[in-house]
């Protein structure tokens, strides 16, 4: 071993130390001096300057290091029965949940309107976290169960919601499809074959084969915030509906399946991969119509927001909030005045912007309508769609093999502003041809083309005598 050298002096002596401490507190004074020298103004800009960088250097160092996803506080467990569920909180509760990017920053919740934020999950990878309303919306609500229970608005909600008179009358008896009746949501055409099916799948019971008392306050509250997760839970995608995979709820935050990218992100892609999504459209407003449960889901809200595109291609539906489900097995049953009519939903111009006119009386009453080809194609696929920055539809700029040989450009006005009797439903099965084969390659086969010429210069035909024979 060396010897340790004498005439090194240790950097910790005593000396050291005092003309250490020395030389700070000089400099200390000093900018004591400058800063008490320094204009009144000048001094009030550094300080304000110093106070908001504190801050936001605090909010991303706390952004790295807390886990708000098991803060009770901020998922709002104590305000149950008045909230989503608690079948998530364990995952969260035991962090293997955590929110990324932006959805960390917790400042940012008021200018994220939608409270819609991005997670990983340990075993599920990417999830999104909802909120479901804005918190003012929800503290509305909330002010409006207090006045329900006789309680000034900022009431113990947890507490007061069992005592509301809606609540009183649900503890005599089952829950009434009424009860949770919206204006446009899934409970506008209720019925209790509807109720029946969201009690079997609905996760956020306390016992599997049993119905309490809370889980009727928590069903009522849901209903009036918003039916988005009841509905992911009754229409399931593990079944085959187009939604979102429902992971479970947690105070007032759900947890479900993160499907991609917003469709509005398409809007640019080639023509082919448009047409594909065009096709998917088109087969879930098919799949939302007819379907072996006799449930139609009707959209009363359609916009590119509305919908989205995973890595692999596949479209789902991601905000459910405004669907209308209608039980057409109840409307069979009990034969409204015009039930078997076709109902045809009438084109809007809507000022040239996009809007969807329905009438819900008539949606509840007829076991066949048109609506959802006319949301699809007046919303998001023919020339009339015209969402902000978005002109022409998803199927803007059609090349000519698409206009000339699908007959594509008359198909999508068509089913837009039908100019003949059932024009949507004529139309619907040859746009979705249509569709499938300009989805695959933009050199399609030359007998293929030639079969579609003649499928055109048919319709051409027989629109013609249809003219004449009027």
């Amino acid at each position: 071993m060396l010897p340790t050298p004498t005439n090194v002096r240790s950097r910790y002596t005593k000396q050291y130390k005092e003309k250490g401490m020395a030389n700070l507190e000089r400099a200390i004074h000093d900018s004591a001096l400058k800063f008490k020298n320094l204009p009144t103004r000048a001094k009030f800009l550094f300080g304000s300057s110093l106070v908001v960088s504190v801050l936001f250097y605090g909010f991303i160092i706390r952004s790295f290091f807390k886990n708000d996803l098991m803060d009770e506080h901020f998922l709002e467990t104590d305000k149950c029965p008045a909230c989503y569920g608690m079948s998530a909180c364990g995952q969260f509760f035991y962090d293997r949940v955590k929110f990324t990017g932006w959805s960390k920053l917790r400042f940012l919740d008021r200018v994220n309107i939608k409270n819609v934020h991005f997670a990983d999950h340990q075993a599920l990878n990417s999830v999104v976290i909802k909120k479901l309303s804005h918190d003012s919306e929800i503290q509305a609500i909330d002010d409006k169960i207090c006045s329900d229970g006789n309680r000034p608005a900022g009431c113990d909600i947890a507490r007061v919601i069992y005592i509301t008179n809606t609540a009183q009358t649900l503890k005599k008896g089952p829950i009434q499809p009424e009860t949770l009746k919206g204006e446009a949501s899934m409970f506008t055409c209720g019925s209790y074959r509807l109720l029946d099916r969201l009690w079997h799948y609905y996760k956020e019971r306390l016992k599997k084969k049993e119905i309490f008392f809370r889980d009727k306050i928590q069903l009522w509250y849901i209903s009036m915030v918003n039916t988005e997760p009841l509905m992911l839970q009754t229409f399931p995608a593990s079944e085959g509906w187009p939604f979102p995979e429902y992971y479970g709820a947690c105070g007032r935050f759900m947890m479900v399946e993160d499907t991609g990218r917003p469709l509005g992100d398409f809007y640019h892609a080639s023509f082919e991969k448009r047409a594909d999504i065009a096709y998917q459209i088109m087969k879930i407003a098919d799949k939302m119509t007819n379907n072996e449960e006799q449930f139609a889901l009707y959209w009363t809200d359609l916009t590119y927001e509305n919908l989205s595109v995973d890595a692999a291609g596949k479209v789902k539906v991601i905000d459910l909030e405004n669907i209308i489900v209608v039980d057409l097995m109840a409307i069979a049953a009990t034969k409204p005045k015009g039930w078997d009519e076709f109902l045809e939903s009438p084109f809007d111009e809507c000022g040239g912007k996009n809007c969807l006119g329905f009438s819900t009386a008539k949606l509840c009453s007829h076991v066949n309508s048109d609506h959802n080809y006319y949301a699809a194609c007046r919303n998001i696929l023919s020339q009339y769609a015209n969402e902000d920055g978005k002109p022409g539809g998803l199927l803007h700029d059609m090349p000519d093999h698409a206009r000339d040989y699908w007959d594509l450009e008359h198909l999508l006005n068509e089913c837009a502003r039908p100019q003949t009797v059932h024009g949507r439903i004529k139309v619907k099965d040859k746009l979705i041809s249509a569709f499938e084969n300009l989805m695959s390659d933009p050199n399609v086969d030359v007998n293929v083309l030639d079969e579609a010429m003649e499928d055109k210069h048919e319709n051409r035909f027989f629109k013609k005598a249809g003219k004449d024979e009027e």
